[in-house]
């Protein structure tokens, strides 16, 4: 279809079952695509030696139609001049290591509370592949083969992790118009996942808990510490001297560490309040566990294979502590809605229309959970 564009018009096209386009009479090569979707992006076509080529320009609305124009005829300015404005565009702001790195700023550290886990799948897996190559030429193909490499080495809810990453990505890349569409559209998660249930019983627990009495700090008092408080690793392997009140016997999970995004108070049981006072505390330094003096611990899943090794036991993540702590107190006949209170479970018995209206804390019901499954932890531990 050819037409002379104008701002009324293109307001005024519709999707269609597939994709159209309308060439402007106005300015020969640009041209406006109408996806099914109903994204409209402006694109200008070239010939550059023997081949034609097509560089998006933007997405309307989010550029004007002057604006799409006065980039079309730039482009074909270019090209008389004898200069790919592809390849010139492509040097080197269309890397994927440097899109990579413009999405984790402008739109993963603002919006995503585990942006660093997501810069951390994109750079290891999605950079370290093609991180010079012009993320307008990565296809499908490029996509299933991250994914097929994820699953042959046994990883494959990484696989998962890596397609969530990816659409994330491409999605950002559309809508800023940087390719015209996502290469994972029409993929799907290559692993059906299956929600985690494992607890530990009494015995693995007295395991597990003889075995890191004998460590070194920091997983000597850590890995306890995650089954005392029963909050999540993150936030423990986080925790700060300046947001626990040893007097009050409580600690604060702060908002912008809390999955939530709202302050967390924890009551510090005895057998929390024993493993913190046997925690080194380092001049000028306000990280509890920490080996560097500078950041929080890591090398969890190194530890955690010694633990198994030690304790004979299997088949268990840290997390999964988190879970024994939860049915332990059900367990003891603590009430589910202060169990959820004290996971800081955003959802749970007390969800929608009466979590509305019910802001009562159950400070002192959360207190006495944990203190009493703080006892049945020092009854293992003797």
């Amino acid at each position: 279809m050819r037409k002379a564009l104008s701002a009324k018009a293109i307001d005024a096209f519709k999707p269609q079952v597939k994709r159209y386009e309308i060439h402007d009479i106005l300015c020969p090569g640009f041209s406006l695509r109408v996806f099914p979707t109903g994204r409209k992006v402006y694109t200008v076509k070239y010939r550059y030696g023997l081949k034609q080529r097509r560089l998006p320009l933007g997405v309307h609305p989010r550029i004007s139609l002057a604006e799409a124009r006065a980039k079309a005829l730039e482009a074909l300015r270019l090209v008389d001049e004898g200069t790919d404005p592809a390849a010139r565009r492509r040097q080197p702001g269309m890397s994927v290591e440097a899109i990579c790195n413009d999405f984790i700023r402008q739109y993963a550290r603002p919006r995503n509370r585990s942006w660093k886990e997501a810069e951390r799948i994109l750079r290891r897996e999605f950079v370290g592949q093609y991180g010079q190559r012009d993320i307008r030429d990565i296809k499908r193909h490029d996509i299933l083969e991250l994914m097929d490499g994820a699953i042959e080495r046994g990883a494959s809810y990484q696989a998962n992790r890596i397609h969530s990453n990816l659409r994330k990505l491409f999605n950002w890349c559309v809508e800023r118009g940087i390719v015209d569409a996502s290469p994972v559209q029409g993929t799907k998660p290559p692993t059906r996942e299956h929600p985690r249930d494992r607890v530990l019983q009494d015995d693995e627990l007295r395991a597990v808990l003889r075995v890191c009495a004998g460590l070194s700090y920091p997983f000597c008092q850590f890995v306890p510490l995650l089954l005392a408080t029963g909050q999540r690793r993150g936030e423990v392997s986080q925790m700060k001297w300046s947001q626990v009140d040893l007097e009050a016997k409580q600690w604060v999970i702060p908002a912008d560490l809390s999955k939530n995004g709202k302050p967390h108070l924890v009551p510090l049981n005895k057998y929390a309040l024993r493993l913190l006072a046997a925690v080194p505390r380092f001049a000028g330094c306000d990280w509890v566990f920490t080996t560097t003096r500078r950041s929080p611990i890591s090398g969890f899943s190194k530890a955690l294979r010694q633990i198994h090794a030690l304790s004979e036991t299997s088949d268990w993540r840290l997390h999964d502590l988190r879970r024994t702590a939860a049915s332990g107190m059900a367990r003891a006949g603590i009430a589910p809605h202060v169990v959820e209170k004290v996971l800081n479970h955003i959802s749970g018995t007390i969800s929608g229309v009466a979590a509305v209206y019910n802001r009562y804390g159950y400070d002192a019901e959360r207190r006495d959970a944990l203190d009493s499954w703080g006892s049945f932890l020092d009854g293992l531990s003797e």
